[in-house]
């Protein structure tokens, strides 16, 4: 009977919902749509940046008013670095954030299982013996060393102390095995694979790019869509369990970031910081995994960028290679991270 005469008025509204708690909830609302739009236009905005700087003065807006072949393969170049830079960023980002979360550790990294030194090893073996297949060396390289944990982390079922510290284990036996090799090679390849270890993205080309950027976002989508179980087993195996979390869901993630970054080292060299510093700070945001997991591959693609860019511009003509870029800046950004969360550590 009251809801079939009640008549809302203005003064029924406000004596409901006061006037500034309307005003704030909108207020609210619009700075979340501001914060969300910004961080998908970020990308785009450091990219046109990026691909306005180099050596030759060359501009997005210099195509656009001068047509010249000259000026768009110039263009061209750089689009297929900074397409690289953001795919293997992405990779790197997406791979820690779900490492993270499988081994409830906010430390852990693409790089803890010994990844990268499985693919070093792998690399320095073709640069040294053969001089070709690179990248196909280094992918087998860290294919057997994900290989090799997983069988061990199967048998010690999954538990996340062992997994890492076996992990470290291996990086040291495969890093001690590069420096072997690098006491009885030649100064020119001991060079090069120095270049490819500091992580290198001259290389970069359309030709490799395309499968590259689809696998990798195949893999961040099928990621997505184990969200909710990764959202369960941050709290821990036996939380995982009781809730239905199995063994083969925990793999399928597991390999999902291993391959994601055994190509991108294979790829790209060894990239450090951006899979262990980007999914740490997207992390602040305390929200799921289904947004820690695009986030986290949008910032890493966007800060890699940022960091190829630096290397290949501060001392023009020289360049500096982005992983030496991402572990100076990524250190000293992660110590005064550590500096503020000193409190809740």
């Amino acid at each position: 009977m009251y809801a079939r005469n009640y008549r809302p008025t203005f003064k029924n509204l406000t004596t409901a919902i006061p006037l500034h708690d309307i005003l704030y909830g909108n207020m609210k609302m619009l700075n979340k749509i501001t914060v969300w739009a910004s961080i998908f236009l970020l990308p785009g905005f450091i990219a046109a940046i990026a691909l306005s700087i180099g050596p030759t003065d060359v501009t997005i807006f210099s195509v656009i008013n001068n047509r010249s072949a000259t000026t768009a393969a110039i263009l061209l170049l750089r689009l297929q670095r900074v397409s690289m830079a953001f795919i293997v960023g992405a990779a790197l980002a997406t791979s820690g954030c779900i490492f993270q979360a499988l081994l409830k550790n906010p430390l852990a990294e693409p790089y803890t299982l010994g990844v990268s030194s499985g693919a070093a090893l792998g690399a320095t073996v073709a640069i040294i013996f053969t001089m070709n297949w690179i990248s196909a060396f280094a992918f087998c390289g860290g294919l057997f060393t994900v290989i090799v944990i997983y069988v061990i982390a199967k048998k010690i079922q999954f538990n996340t102390t062992a997994i890492i510290l076996a992990g470290i284990s291996m990086s040291f036996v495969l890093s001690s095995s590069v420096l072997l090799l690098f006491a009885f090679s030649k100064p020119d390849a001991i060079h090069k694979a120095l270049m490819w270890l500091s992580g290198d993205l001259s290389m970069a080309r359309f030709e490799y790019l395309q499968p590259l950027g689809w696998g990798i976002l195949l893999l961040i989508v099928t990621a997505l869509l184990f969200h909710r179980q990764l959202d369960i087993i941050s709290f821990g195996t036996r939380f995982a369990a009781i809730h239905g979390i199995g063994f083969w869901q925990i793999s399928i993630l597991f390999w999902i970031a291993s391959l994601a970054t055994s190509i991108t080292v294979a790829a790209a060299g060894i990239i450090g910081f951006i899979g262990l510093i980007i999914p740490h700070a997207v992390r602040l945001l305390k929200t799921e995994h289904f947004l820690l997991i695009p986030l986290s591959a949008i910032a890493g693609g966007t800060m890699l960028v940022i960091a190829d860019t630096i290397g290949r511009t501060i001392v023009m003509p020289y360049e500096i290679p982005c992983g030496i870029i991402t572990g100076f800046c990524g250190g000293i950004f992660f110590l005064i991270l550590l500096l503020k969360q000193k409190d809740s550590l």
